[in-house]
């Protein structure tokens, strides 16, 4: 493009000096013709250049937009999490001061602890040892919590308080967000223990554990079970609400 210019302006100062002796390229028209498409040239690539970084800047603020939204999310997520998780926190601390296990009196001096035959005698007996369980969990120790549970129940499978430490091993597991191994728990009191109280409530964290793992429709049987066959219970006022939320959601 510039070649064909500099053959035009060159032409035309042809034109202008006619039979002119001196040589074209020293012709002050074709001088500063010359100097003007150089201006020009200069001009253009400028404008070349700030359209380039006109548009690096442009995509550069995208990015920033987009790592801006990433960083909006990844906020957003994170005070769920928190929030969910202070929930579960308030959830195990409002079932372990309402719990209404009836533990057993205290056995006389020399009297062998309730439900001790095929397991291993503690020194205090399965209430203690159950007692001392609830204790941890309490204090959000949920790795000692979870020890001691699984050794009172390995010390006393047969103690009138096993569906309650399965139950609360369940807490434990779903209070860490490991819902596979609470819905095992939870679920093992119902296998296990089909007339304990702790049962309703077993069934209802367990719905719960499944909605957490996105397995809507098991969700959805386990707190529709509790409501038809515990329909006054406590569990059953939670699970109607967590049915109700979920059909208002499309689940």
């Amino acid at each position: 493009m510039r070649a064909g210019r500099l053959l035009l302006l060159a032409c035309a100062v042809a034109g202008l000096t006619g039979c002119s002796l001196t040589r074209p390229e020293e012709e002050p028209a074709y001088v500063k013709a010359t100097a003007v498409e150089g201006r020009v040239d200069r001009i253009e690539r400028q404008n070349e250049a700030l359209l380039d970084m006109q548009r690096q800047l442009e995509a550069l603020q995208a990015e920033v937009r987009r790592l801006r939204g990433e960083l909006e999310q990844a906020t957003h997520e994170a005070e769920s999490s928190k929030a969910q998780q202070r929930d579960l926190y308030a959830d195990l601390d409002r079932r372990l001061q309402a719990l209404d296990a009836r533990l057993p009196a205290a056995p006389p001096p020399g009297t062998p602890a309730a439900g001790v035959a095929g397991g291993v005698t503690g020194a205090g007996g399965d209430r203690e040892a159950y007692q001392a369980a609830l204790d941890k969990l309490k204090n959000r120790d949920y790795a000692g919590a979870e020890r001691a549970l699984g050794e009172f129940l390995a010390s006393y499978p047969q103690s009138a308080l096993a569906d309650n430490a399965k139950y609360w091993l369940g807490e434990a597991c779903y209070v860490e967000r490991r819902y596979p191994e609470a819905v095992e728990h939870f679920m093992s009191v119902v296998r296990d223990h089909p007339q304990s109280r702790k049962v309703p409530d077993a069934l209802l964290k367990a719905g719960y554990a499944r909605y957490e793992q996105k397995q809507l429709r098991e969700a959805h049987d386990l707190l529709t079970r509790v409501v038809k066959s515990y329909p006054d219970s406590s569990a059953a006022t939670e699970a109607r609400e967590r049915l109700r939320r979920m059909d208002a959601a499309g689940h």
